[in-house]
């Protein structure tokens, strides 16, 4: 089944009928400039900066320019089975030394705007409440990057850290998703890895690329169209031509339910746990333990309002 494709969608709209009710949609005419992502504007703009090189599991492959990913891997044809290796080039994730993507999204930030339907407020990550606003054009998102890749790229199936949501904003070439539901999880869990970013089947013929399991969503991303996918939806993303997007990260307080039992879990074990800490600590809040995290959940805001109970 194909999502609906829909357009002139109110945040209000977005926030109950997608946020609350974890419900996947794509959404088109997303204003932008097609000349700023041309392979020629890209690298121009960002291609001396050094970025990340990752595998089909977000396994780090390589160091290297854009410029020498776009040279080796753009405009070269590939066979079912033979995919590229991936640019996720994220913006600050911890306070370690690494080839982060913030000088990148500087230098692009005079080439997109976020949408009118994406909320800016009420978000529990990264931290904008009562008023205080959070825009992924110029701040700090988890897991926020740009998306290079060359066609014939995968990232096979995963979920999400921590409950949280992800947008993927095309702005040149096209993308297929699979997305299967939340409820499907055990169904595709492979082995005793629980991470977010591993353990799940590989869900595509190995020759053709096409579905071996059924999805409960399948389509195309293009230039202009925005994906969202709800937290705890398995997705696997195949580049069907060469590709330029920017993705990011974030927990709502409509669709923060799942999220606040992801804490009362016990998730210190989680890896990814630690770039939920440095985020409450960029936005003022140090946080050490999981009992931090509720604490301040609770003393912001509640987040057991109608909308997040629905979520």
């Amino acid at each position: 089944m194909q999502l609906e494709i829909l357009e002139q969608l109110s945040e209000s709209q977005f926030v109950l009928e997608h946020i609350a009710a974890n419900q996947p949609c794509v959404i088109k005419d997303i204003s932008f400039n097609a000349d700023n992502w041309t392979t020629s504007a890209f690298k121009e703009r960002v291609g001396d900066l050094t970025t990340q090189v990752y595998d089909t599991l977000f396994e780090l492959q390589d160091i290297a320019t854009m410029d020498s990913y776009l040279e080796r891997y753009f405009e070269q044809a590939r066979e079912p089975g033979h995919a590229a290796p991936y640019v996720r080039w994220y913006n600050r994730l911890k306070d370690v030394e690494f080839p982060w993507g913030d000088e990148a999204f500087e230098r692009l930030n005079s080439c997109w705007t976020l949408p009118d339907c994406i909320p800016r407020t009420e978000l529990l990550v990264p931290l904008a409440r009562h008023g205080r606003q959070a825009n992924p054009v110029f701040d700090l998102f988890p897991y926020r990057g740009v998306l290079v890749a060359a066609q014939g790229a995968r990232t096979r199936l995963h979920r999400d850290p921590f409950c949280s949501d992800a947008i993927v904003n095309q702005f040149a070439g096209v993308k297929e998703y699979l997305l299967y539901h939340p409820d499907r999880t055990n169904e595709l869990r492979q082995g005793q890895d629980a991470s977010s970013f591993g353990g799940f089947l590989d869900v595509r013929d190995a020759t053709s690329a096409e579905p071996k399991i059924e999805p409960d969503y399948r389509g195309l991303v293009n230039p202009g169209e925005l994906l969202y996918i709800p937290h705890g939806w398995l997705h696997d993303v195949l580049v069907v031509e060469d590709s330029i997007s920017i993705t990011w990260n974030f927990v709502h307080q409509a669709g923060s339910a799942k999220f606040r039992q992801y804490l009362l879990d016990g998730p210190e074990s989680d890896p990814e746990f630690e770039v939920l800490k440095y985020f409450y600590a960029h936005a003022g809040t140090e946080v050490r333990t999981v009992q931090d995290v509720l604490a301040h959940l609770d003393a912001v805001a509640s987040v057991d309002s109608p909308l997040a109970r629905s979520a």
